[in-house]
């Protein structure tokens, strides 16, 4: 079987290194052609000062200083790690020449753009894919599983928190503030679709309408400036989705210094129990009966571990071969529904109504 050919766009965003492993880790499905960067100024922080290259272990891509030359040489799959304004023009011009394309979370920094490259795709017969890391978290997996098998009744809530963090800055330098360097990069200038909501928010939407099943048809949020002052970005939020019957509830933080003891989540409030996950665990603990005050769970199930380093890039490969459909997190009509969430969301929180979701 011909291997796929692959070619990466951008290195805006740092998941594009677990992306890359997984690729390099399934080379007898795949061959790397090459790389080109594709983010607009400014430059981000995230790539080198001189002229860039991505490398994995001993793995060095070729590098194309045009990225639409790189888009030619008869790709089977874009990998789109741009910022998250650039992404629409490259998705839709790699869609548009039938090119199957993985683009980072989420799928796009407004509905409009999110629409038109979904409908590009389809016109073109290819897959327009999103990468998510937490679709591979064996305990979200499981509890899903047991969601739809009836564990906690018909769900009601779901609650998200994204994890302690200071921004993108605080995993790549230990200090309390960014450098002038990063203050200057994408993730800080709403032009580029910086900010908390893009940026951690938007891990509860997927999970709120995953867990769900469908599309919020409303959304109420409030964002703050606690410590990017220096910016135009938020680096805080709190999001309400209706769900017509049932709500998620979502934080998306860079404020937050430490989690102290509250779970991350998602926490799933059924209506005869509740399951609790945490992002940085493998453990599931389901919550049966009654209570009004802090009980043991009636059950503790460790749902292992997963190998991510291989898991996406096996998927990637059944699924461009047509031997598999995408998995709900990484589809297309799921990505679609969690960015009319998001926009719905910031425009809330720009005019302080309740705004009803693109359907």
């Amino acid at each position: 079987m011909d291997k796929l050919r692959v070619a990466f766009f951008g290195a805006a965003h740092p998941h594009v290194d677990a992306i890359m492993e997984t690729i390099v880790n399934n080379s007898e499905d795949f061959e790397i052609i090459g790389f080109a960067e594709v983010s607009f100024p400014p430059r981000d922080p995230f790539t080198y000062d001189e002229k860039h290259s991505i490398i994995v272990g001993t793995f060095k891509c070729p590098e194309y200083d045009d990225w639409k030359t790189l888009a030619s040489l008869n790709v089977d799959l874009a990998v789109v790690n741009s910022d998250n304004a650039a992404r629409e023009e490259i998705c839709c011009y790699l869609l548009s020449m039938g090119i199957n394309v993985l683009d980072e979370k989420p799928m796009a920094m407004n509905y409009a753009a999110a629409k038109r490259m979904c409908d590009i795709a389809k016109e073109n017969g290819v897959h327009m894919l999103t990468n998510w890391p937490i679709a591979w978290f064996p305990a979200f997996r499981l509890a899903k599983k047991l969601l739809d098998e009836g564990r906690i009744g018909k769900l009601m809530k779901v609650t998200y928190r994204s994890p302690a963090t200071w921004g993108p800055f605080s995993y790549r330098e230990f200090v309390k503030y960014p450098t002038e360097h990063f203050k200057d990069s994408w993730w800080y200038k709403a032009e580029y679709g910086g900010g908390s909501i893009l940026d951690y928010a938007c891990y509860g939407a997927i999970l709120s309408t995953w867990m769900f099943g469908k599309r919020a048809e409303r959304v109420c949020c409030m964002t703050k400036q606690f410590v990017t002052t220096f910016s135009d970005v938020e680096d805080w939020s709190a999001m309400l989705l209706d769900f017509g019957d049932g709500v998620g509830m979502i934080e998306g933080s860079w404020a937050t210094y430490n989690s102290g003891e509250v779970p991350s989540g998602p926490i799933l409030h059924g209506t005869e129990g509740t399951i609790v996950c945490e992002r940085h665990s493998t453990i599931v603990k389901v919550y049966e009966g009654k209570s009004h005050t802090p009980v043991e769970p009636t059950e503790i199930i460790d749902a292992g571990i997963a190998d991510q380093s291989t898991a996406l890039g096996k998927h990637l490969a059944r699924v461009i071969r047509g031997e598999e459909e995408p998995v709900d997190m990484l589809s297309t009509e799921v990505n679609l529904s969690v960015v009319a969430a998001l926009d719905a969301g910031i425009k809330s929180a720009k005019t302080g109504k309740t705004v009803e979701a693109e359907k």
